[in-house]
Protein backbone atom coordinates (compact mmCIF):
# COMPACT_ATOMS: atom_id res chain seq x y z
CA UNK A 1 0.00 0.00 0.00
CA UNK A 2 2.78 2.32 0.53
CA UNK A 3 4.58 1.71 -2.67
CA UNK A 4 1.35 2.64 -4.37
CA UNK A 5 0.49 5.97 -2.27
CA UNK A 6 4.36 6.72 -2.70
CA UNK A 7 4.41 5.98 -6.80
CA UNK A 8 1.06 7.94 -7.23
CA UNK A 9 2.79 10.91 -4.67
CA UNK A 10 5.91 10.93 -7.26
CA UNK A 11 3.46 11.20 -10.46
CA UNK A 12 1.39 13.68 -8.87
CA UNK A 13 4.40 15.27 -8.13
CA UNK A 14 5.52 15.04 -11.69
CA UNK A 15 2.47 16.37 -13.17
CA UNK A 16 2.44 19.37 -10.85
CA UNK A 17 5.84 20.25 -11.70
CA UNK A 18 4.99 19.71 -15.30
CA UNK A 19 2.32 21.96 -15.55
CA UNK A 20 4.08 24.70 -13.40
CA UNK A 21 6.91 24.63 -16.17
CA UNK A 22 4.32 24.78 -19.15
CA UNK A 23 2.41 27.66 -17.01
CA UNK A 24 5.80 29.37 -16.72
CA UNK A 25 6.78 28.93 -21.02
CA UNK A 26 3.08 30.07 -21.68
CA UNK A 27 3.77 33.41 -19.81
CA UNK A 28 7.39 34.20 -21.32
CA UNK A 29 5.70 33.37 -24.30
CA UNK A 30 3.19 36.17 -23.98
CA UNK A 31 5.38 38.44 -22.42
CA UNK A 32 7.72 38.04 -25.68
CA UNK A 33 4.55 38.60 -27.84
CA UNK A 34 3.66 41.48 -25.72
CA UNK A 35 7.05 43.26 -26.55
CA UNK A 36 6.40 42.00 -30.37
CA UNK A 37 3.21 44.09 -30.48
CA UNK A 38 4.15 47.12 -29.14
CA UNK A 39 7.23 47.29 -31.69
CA UNK A 40 5.10 46.26 -34.27
CA UNK A 41 2.68 48.95 -33.49
CA UNK A 42 4.72 51.65 -33.33
CA UNK A 43 6.39 50.87 -36.34
CA UNK A 44 2.70 50.85 -37.77
CA UNK A 45 2.51 54.36 -36.61
CA UNK A 46 5.08 55.36 -38.14
CA UNK A 47 4.29 54.37 -41.27
CA UNK A 48 1.18 56.38 -40.51
CA UNK A 49 3.30 59.49 -39.71
CA UNK A 50 5.84 58.93 -42.22
CA UNK A 51 2.79 58.62 -45.05
CA UNK A 52 1.35 62.33 -43.60
CA UNK A 53 5.15 63.55 -43.46
CA UNK A 54 5.08 62.66 -47.59
CA UNK A 55 1.44 64.19 -48.36
CA UNK A 56 2.95 67.09 -45.94
CA UNK A 57 5.64 67.89 -48.15
CA UNK A 58 3.97 67.38 -51.91
CA UNK A 59 1.07 69.91 -50.50
CA UNK A 60 3.20 72.01 -47.80
CA UNK A 61 -0.03 71.47 -45.85
CA UNK A 62 1.63 69.94 -42.66
CA UNK A 63 -1.58 70.26 -39.91
CA UNK A 64 -2.05 65.90 -40.88
CA UNK A 65 1.17 65.88 -38.93
CA UNK A 66 0.27 66.51 -35.43
CA UNK A 67 -3.40 64.31 -34.76
CA UNK A 68 -1.06 61.06 -36.09
CA UNK A 69 1.97 62.05 -33.66
CA UNK A 70 -0.42 62.77 -30.77
CA UNK A 71 -1.85 59.34 -31.00
CA UNK A 72 1.79 58.37 -31.11
CA UNK A 73 3.11 59.86 -28.07
CA UNK A 74 -0.05 58.45 -26.32
CA UNK A 75 0.34 55.06 -26.96
CA UNK A 76 4.02 55.50 -26.25
CA UNK A 77 3.17 56.48 -22.88
CA UNK A 78 0.57 53.94 -22.26
CA UNK A 79 3.23 51.10 -23.28
CA UNK A 80 5.51 52.57 -20.99
CA UNK A 81 3.47 52.80 -18.13
CA UNK A 82 2.53 48.62 -19.05
CA UNK A 83 5.95 47.56 -19.64
CA UNK A 84 6.69 49.10 -16.24
CA UNK A 85 3.92 46.71 -14.81
CA UNK A 86 5.05 43.41 -16.25
CA UNK A 87 6.10 40.51 -13.72
CA UNK A 88 9.65 39.41 -14.32
CA UNK A 89 9.14 35.67 -15.73
CA UNK A 90 11.89 33.91 -16.72
CA UNK A 91 15.04 36.08 -16.60
CA UNK A 92 13.13 39.02 -18.92
CA UNK A 93 15.00 42.23 -16.61
CA UNK A 94 17.43 42.65 -19.66
CA UNK A 95 14.59 42.19 -22.08
CA UNK A 96 11.83 44.60 -20.12
CA UNK A 97 15.05 46.92 -19.90
CA UNK A 98 15.49 47.54 -22.87
CA UNK A 99 12.00 47.42 -24.37
CA UNK A 100 11.71 50.37 -21.30
CA UNK A 101 14.83 52.23 -23.12
CA UNK A 102 13.41 51.84 -26.51
CA UNK A 103 10.12 53.60 -25.80
CA UNK A 104 11.76 56.47 -24.16
CA UNK A 105 14.05 56.97 -27.08
CA UNK A 106 10.74 56.65 -28.93
CA UNK A 107 8.92 59.04 -26.69
CA UNK A 108 12.22 61.63 -27.45
CA UNK A 109 12.09 61.21 -30.69
CA UNK A 110 8.12 61.94 -31.07
CA UNK A 111 8.24 64.51 -28.95
CA UNK A 112 11.59 66.57 -30.36
CA UNK A 113 11.96 65.31 -33.84
CA UNK A 114 8.65 64.86 -35.26
CA UNK A 115 6.82 67.68 -33.81
CA UNK A 116 9.64 69.74 -35.53
CA UNK A 117 7.72 69.63 -38.63
CA UNK A 118 4.05 70.58 -37.02
CA UNK A 119 5.69 74.20 -37.15
CA UNK A 120 6.43 74.36 -40.93
CA UNK A 121 3.90 76.13 -43.35
CA UNK A 122 3.91 76.43 -46.78
CA UNK A 123 6.47 79.56 -46.35
CA UNK A 124 9.16 77.13 -44.82
CA UNK A 125 12.11 76.55 -46.92
CA UNK A 126 13.53 73.16 -47.99
CA UNK A 127 16.75 73.54 -46.21
CA UNK A 128 14.56 73.91 -42.88
CA UNK A 129 12.96 70.54 -44.05
CA UNK A 130 15.78 68.86 -45.38
CA UNK A 131 17.83 69.88 -41.73
CA UNK A 132 14.43 68.52 -39.85
CA UNK A 133 14.50 65.46 -41.74
CA UNK A 134 18.16 64.48 -41.68
CA UNK A 135 18.31 65.60 -37.87
CA UNK A 136 14.99 62.98 -37.80
CA UNK A 137 17.38 60.36 -39.47
CA UNK A 138 20.04 60.40 -36.95
CA UNK A 139 17.84 59.42 -34.34
CA UNK A 140 16.76 56.48 -36.17
CA UNK A 141 20.24 55.05 -35.82
CA UNK A 142 20.24 54.55 -32.10
CA UNK A 143 16.23 53.28 -32.31
CA UNK A 144 17.66 50.64 -34.87
CA UNK A 145 20.36 49.58 -32.37
CA UNK A 146 18.18 49.11 -29.78
CA UNK A 147 16.03 47.04 -31.79
CA UNK A 148 18.55 45.27 -33.06
CA UNK A 149 19.52 44.27 -28.92
CA UNK A 150 15.72 43.87 -28.04
CA UNK A 151 16.12 41.02 -31.45
CA UNK A 152 18.57 39.03 -29.95
CA UNK A 153 17.24 39.35 -26.21
CA UNK A 154 14.14 38.42 -27.38
CA UNK A 155 16.19 35.27 -28.91
CA UNK A 156 18.28 34.20 -26.24
CA UNK A 157 14.81 34.66 -23.55
CA UNK A 158 13.26 32.28 -25.65
CA UNK A 159 15.85 29.94 -26.26
CA UNK A 160 16.31 30.11 -22.46
CA UNK A 161 12.79 29.69 -21.42
CA UNK A 162 12.18 26.72 -24.02
CA UNK A 163 9.84 27.97 -26.79
CA UNK A 164 10.12 28.99 -30.21
CA UNK A 165 11.88 32.06 -31.31
CA UNK A 166 10.68 34.32 -33.38
CA UNK A 167 10.03 34.63 -37.12
CA UNK A 168 11.29 37.88 -38.96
Amino acid sequence: MFNRFSAFTALLLMVLACSCNFNKKEKCMQLDNAVATINDSLLRYGAEWGDELHIAINTLDFSGLQPVRVKMQAYIDRKIDYVEDLDNIGGSEALLAAELEFLEVEKGIVANKLAVFERFSDSTDMDQMSTAYADMQLSAVKEQDLLKEIHLLREQYAEKNGFPKFIE
